[in-house]
């Protein structure tokens, strides 16, 4: 393989026309803006007590393996700037632009959602009336759990339905893939297992990658056309995105602009990426320049002031908050002028993730093509509100607690068939997922942090009668110690 190169790629700034002296004075602060966030991204996690880290973009890439890394920034409804740095492939030297697509994850489940509130404006869909009723293909299995409390639109977007299945690892290219109906049902080819119910709807919160694929079906029966042209047609089209698409696999035509995945060491995912049936949950492929266009959108039907992406009474619903602060696909934070809007994706080789704040059109939006890019996303997108003064996206401050030797070995063991394993190090914790292995910060009470300067990932382990750790909880999915 090629010697990694990580030097950046410049691509096009893009910056609100203006004229003569006006137009410099604007560039030049435009170019200093971009230059100050450039050069000093910090963790997103700060442990008191330990000296906060300042690092340089192009040192970070380097320091996670990222090859590529692209970011749009939007103020007062326009998108002012927007930059691509390093390679889409390392292998062929090619340059990451602002046009490279890249695969966007669960950042699919919020633009999936806003096509289905153009379904339900014109009809086809409720949010309310029991999914069974609405699917045509397919039946959700009724249980225990949905005996007299069905399904409906609302609880699979809300992630309230009560469903299984967290999320979905893609099949390799040229690998067999499955019907939506075989991932819904669990049957071969697809490599996970059936969605049901495992909670009463409506009473829980529990992300779900595959209540957001019984939605998919439910969008497809209802439209009566493949989820690609529903998407295009109500959402990208309206919106001007022209480098999006949620065709899975990519056309070959799409290829030359698409970037490759690389894992958390730096080795290409083999076939360059994963395909993903389940669309609406993993499937868009996307640009931050696209995404930003989105945000604009919905901040603007949220205000009222254009209705090309859905009425304001359908933004108004999609971002009202709900059980885990989670709206109509997207999760909600913060109040007034500091009110956001934010979803994160995680793809084999991709990571993504944007945040927008409707009062005053706002938005930053980063993707990745490595499997540890996601700590530079957000080191990137806290640099920029940090420039701005954006409040949401500030460093989260944790406090260090000190565990006794008792309490170190009370969780040391394997997850969920070795997907995840606990280890010690001299006195500190580590935990092994992914392909990676990384620090364990404790924060007390059976909680404990992943990578406190980077992933950001909260760990809660759970003890039986008997005071024996039992499972561990971390992103919603909750797996057993084994044996």
């Amino acid at each position: 393989m090629k010697r990694y190169v990580w030097a950046a790629a410049a691509a096009v700034i893009l910056i609100v026309p203006a004229s003569g002296s006006v137009a410099t004075a604007k560039a030049s602060s435009q170019s200093s803006r971009i230059a100050r966030i450039e050069a000093d991204l910090e963790p997103p996690v700060r442990v008191q007590g330990r000296p906060v880290t300042h690092q340089t973009l192009a040192q970070e890439m380097a320091a996670h393996h990222t090859p590529s890394i692209s970011v749009a920034v939007v103020d007062h409804g326009k998108i002012v700037w927007a930059r691509a740095y390093g390679l889409a492939d390392v292998e062929t030297a090619r340059a990451a632009t602002t046009r490279t697509m890249f695969q966007a994850g669960s950042i699919s489940k919020p633009v999936a959602a806003s096509g289905a509130m153009r379904l339900i404006q014109e009809g086809r869909l409720a949010l309310d009336i029991p999914a069974n009723e609405q699917l045509k293909s397919w039946q959700i299995p009724d249980n225990d759990f949905t005996k007299g409390h069905p399904v409906t639109l609302r609880h699979l977007l809300t992630h309230t339905a009560g469903m299984t299945v967290h999320g979905f690892p893609g099949y390799a290219a040229g690998a067999p893939v499955p019907s939506v109906v075989q991932v819904l049902e669990g049957k071969p080819p697809a490599n996970t297992p059936a969605v049901v119910a495992e909670r009463t709807p409506g009473t829980f919160w529990n992300y779900s990658g595959g209540g957001i694929t019984i939605a998919q079906l439910m969008m497809t029966d209802a439209a009566g056309q493949p989820f690609p042209e529903i998407l295009r047609s109500r959402v990208f089209g309206p919106v001007g995105m022209a480098d999006s698409t949620y065709e899975q696999p990519l056309p070959a035509a799409r290829a030359p602009v698409a970037a490759t995945g690389y894992s958390r060491t730096g080795t290409p995912v083999p076939g360059h990426y994963h395909t993903y049936p389940e669309m609406a949950a993993a499937g868009l492929w996307t640009t931050p320049s696209d995404l930003a266009k989105w945000t604009i959108a919905l901040e603007q039907a949220y205000d009222g002031s254009s209705t090309r992406l859905m009425s304001k009474a359908s933004a108004r619903t999609m971002l009202t908050e709900g059980l885990g602060h989670w709206g109509i696909g997207i999760e909600l934070g913060g109040s007034g002028r500091d009110f956001h809007f934010t979803h994160g994706g995680d793809d084999v080789g991709f990571k993504a993730n944007f945040m927008a704040w409707p009062q005053g059109r706002r938005a930053v939006v980063a993707m990745a093509n490595g499997d540890d890019g996601m700590v530079v996303a957000l080191e990137l997108m806290q640099a920029v509100a940090r420039e701005y003064g954006w409040k949401g996206l500030d460093p989260r401050e944790i406090k260090a607690v000190t565990l006794s030797a008792a309490q170190v070995k009370d969780v040391l063991g394997s997850y969920g068939h070795g997907l995840a394993v606990v280890s010690a190090e001299g006195s500190d914790l580590r935990v092994t997922y992914g392909g990676a292995r990384v620090e364990l910060f404790p924060m007390g009470d059976d909680q404990f942090l992943a990578d406190p300067a980077g992933a950001n990932v909260e760990l809660k382990f759970a003890r039986g009668p008997d005071g024996q750790v039992k499972t561990l909880t971390a992103m919603g999915m909750t797996v057993a110690r084994d044996p």
